[in-house]
Order: structure tokens, then C-alpha cells, then sequence
């Protein structure tokens, strides 16, 4: 029996059998809970992608949102409606209002509402990263530009994916996600479903809800239909903005989806906010025997 832990975005630089330790440290203050002991750390994968996901989209040229106003729209197309079409989103389900948006607007920047006009886009990235922690690389603009280039750009896609690959095993398998790492899972798992024994597929902080973002993957399932797939989010997190159900992920069978996390850290999507939660831990167990 393995189990398959997959990070997300932010990671780089940091050393990958630390975050190995402290992913399995929280997880072992859940079965605590329950009374079981921790896993064995060898029966655990975690592949890191967190320096070659740095390196790459490092080298990619990618407007934000201020380098639009400042110097006018038309520089990545495709990249600008993404920012536009997440942005306004998450403005919706986050129930941001044109006054908290125009009152961050700058003097003398256009007054017009709506997705058109960068300097309002602007606005609204700014209230959104007031949901963030200041002290991490978590911000919009960068989750917009790592996700963007993960879903988009084939070479990316597939050496961040050729890490995961590289640690499927022939044992049962139970996969555990976070965040862009749910991404990377879905992606992977979608493609060798049919000779990976899965025991559970565990998604915590999934941005696979953002229509956006799953619009760009093609025709979507569940690759883990015959064992079950659980999605786990704080409702605050903005990160995991919607639930992956028939409105946002239709997939049949459906996924699981529990929103009662209360994650702890500062920006409620932390990992370690996320694998300490008693129905996390409780499937993971589920998914071990």
C-alpha cells in the first residue's frame, strides 16, 4: 500500500523532504484524533515539482493585470481573458461589490465597470489578495500565471507531470492533492486510471471548481469512479471557490464534496490546515484498509 502526496504551487526552494515531514506531521495530529498512529513515512511518495515549476514559468512573459493598465491590453491574449474570466468569478462567488471595487481605483483611472477596463480588473485583484497571507508567494496574480501555464502550455504539462509519473506504483495506491497539485493528480490520473490500482482519490483546496480553469481540461471525469473521489475545502478559502458538484465539475459518479473545514491558516488554504481535519483523516483511514 502507497500513498501519493502531491503539493502544490509556492513550493520552490524549499527543501522537499522537509515538506514531506511536515505534510505527514499534520496528517499524524488527525489519526491522532482518531487514535491511530502516524504512516510510515517510507509507504509515503511525494514527488516535488516545486523548483522546476519556478524555472519554468520564469521564463515565461506574462502581463498582470498592472502591467495591462500601465502599458494597454493585447500583449497575451489568451493569458489576459483567463485573468479577466477567473477574476470576475471570483469577484461573483465572493460576493465583491462595484463599490469596494471602485473605491480602489485609482485617481483619474477609468470609471467604466466590467472586465473591459484593466484598472478595475486591478481593483479587484487587490481585494481578492486581502484574502492572502503577506508573508507567502500566495497571490492571485501568481496563482493566475502558475495554473495558467500549467494548463496551457504542453511542455510544462507534461515534465511537471513526468515527476508525479514517475512514482506511480503497482500497489494500491491512495492519492492525497493540494491545491495546483489537484491539477497536476487530475491530470495524471485521468491518463493511467486503467492500470493504477486507486484506492481513493483526496483532493483539499481544489481550484478544478473555477470554470475558467476546468474549461480548460478538455472533457472531465471522475478517474477515480470505482473507488471514490473525496474533494475537502474551507468555504473561505478562495483558492477552492466552488465545490467540484453538478453546477461547477459535472462528473459521473459524482464527487464527494465535505466544506466544513476550518482551516487555520492565515489565508484558510494551507495544507496544514487542511490534512489535520477529522473527515480528511478519517478517509484517508478509510482509504488504508
Amino acid at each position: 500500500m502507497r500513498v501519493l502526496m502531491i503539493h502544490g504551487r509556492a513550493q520552490g526552494g524549499k527543501d522537499p523532504s522537509e515538506l514531506k515531514k511536515n505534510w505527514l506531521a499534520t496528517l499524524e495530529i488527525g489519526l491522532a484524533g482518531h487514535g491511530k498512529p502516524p504512516l510510515n513515512a517510507k509507504t509515503v511518495d511525494f514527488p516535488f515539482y516545486g523548483d522546476l515549476l519556478d524555472e519554468l514559468t520564469a521564463k515565461a512573459s506574462l502581463p498582470t493585470p498592472a502591467d495591462v493598465v500601465a502599458k494597454g491590453p493585447g500583449q497575451n491574449a489568451e493569458f489576459e481573458q483567463f485573468q479577466r474570466s477567473v477574476l470576475m468569478e471570483m469577484k461573483k462567488e465572493m460576493r465583491i461589490s462595484d463599490e469596494e471595487v471602485a473605491a480602489l481605483l485609482p485617481a483619474g483611472a477609468p470609471q467604466e465597470k466590467g472586465p473591459e477596463n484593466w484598472a478595475w480588473v486591478q481593483a479587484i485583484v487587490r481585494l481578492l489578495d486581502r484574502h492572502l497571507t503577506p508573508i507567502s508567494d500566495m497571490t492571485i496574480e501568481n496563482f493566475l500565471k502558475d495554473v495558467f501555464l500549467y494548463l496551457t502550455r504542453p511542455n510544462i504539462t507534461k515534465r511537471i507531470d513526468r515527476t508525479v509519473e514517475a512514482m506511480l506504483s503497482d500497489e494500491p495506491t491512495l492519492v492525497v492533492s493540494h491545491s495546483l497539485g489537484t491539477v497536476v493528480a487530475f491530470n495524471v490520473l485521468r491518463r493511467h486510471k486503467a492500470k493504477l490500482k486507486l484506492t481513493k482519490f483526496i483532493t483539499l483546496g481544489s481550484p478544478l471548481g473555477i470554470t475558467a480553469i476546468s474549461s480548460k481540461l478538455g472533457v472531465i471525469e471522475n478517474p477515480a469512479a470505482a473507488v471514490g473521489w473525496y474533494n475537502a475545502y474551507d468555504e473561505r478559502d478562495i483558492v477552492a471557490l466552488n465545490p467540484l458538484d453538478s453546477s461547477y465539475f459535472p462528473v459521473n459518479p459524482s464527487v464527494m464534496n465535505y466544506n466544513a473545514v476550518k482551516n487555520h491558516t492565515e489565508n484558510r488554504h494551507g495544507i496544514a490546515g487542511y490534512l489535520n481535519d477529522p473527515s480528511v483523516t478519517a478517509t484517508v483511514m478509510a482509504a488504508m484498509k
